[in-house]
């Protein structure tokens, strides 16, 4: 089985000490799904949990051969304005991926949703992290659309 790991990057206004308990709590849910014997997990590998959950399983996988680790990125200059440390640990992840897909090549003004439908149309869960059904800033935030995609596809969403 399979799961879409998002959120609506609430997460970058954590504390320190509060994105540790958050990633502790990320772990525990990808063990728990593996038992449960989701196998396959996806990102769009987003700076926030996107990201930390993809580590995660690419530490997991060291352990457990048979989940795969899938990232379905918007472009192929997804972490072009990040700083050198964010990137460095993008580029490890790639490195531990089974898969990386660029959804959009080029990049156009619909990669980010691209990417939210390509990742739903694989998946039999959405792992999200972010205040259910509503958005917390001003304007639609780009992953927003992947809860929206997943209730029209009445894929199961399990909020973090």
């Amino acid at each position: 089985m399979t799961v879409t790991i998002a959120s609506k990057a609430e997460e970058i206004f954590l504390s320190s000490k509060e994105t540790q308990i958050l990633r502790q709590r990320i772990l525990l849910l990808l063990l728990n799904l593996i038992k449960q014997d989701y196998r396959d997990f996806y990102t769009n590998c987003a700076w926030g949990v996107p990201l930390w959950t993809a580590e995660l399983v690419g530490l997991l996988k060291q352990n457990n051969p048979e989940i795969a680790l899938h990232l379905a990125l918007p472009h192929e200059r997804q972490d072009v304005m990040w700083k050198d440390s964010m990137k460095k640990r993008y580029l490890k992840v790639k490195l531990q991926a089974d898969t990386v897909t660029y959804v959009s090549t080029p990049e156009d003004g619909f990669s980010f949703r691209k990417t939210a439908e390509f990742m739903t149309n694989q998946s039999d869960l959405l792992l999200f992290y972010g205040n259910q059904g509503y958005f917390t800033y001003p304007f639609r935030n780009r992953m927003d659309i992947i809860e929206i995609l997943a209730r029209k596809k009445h894929i199961p969403i399990r909020y973090i």
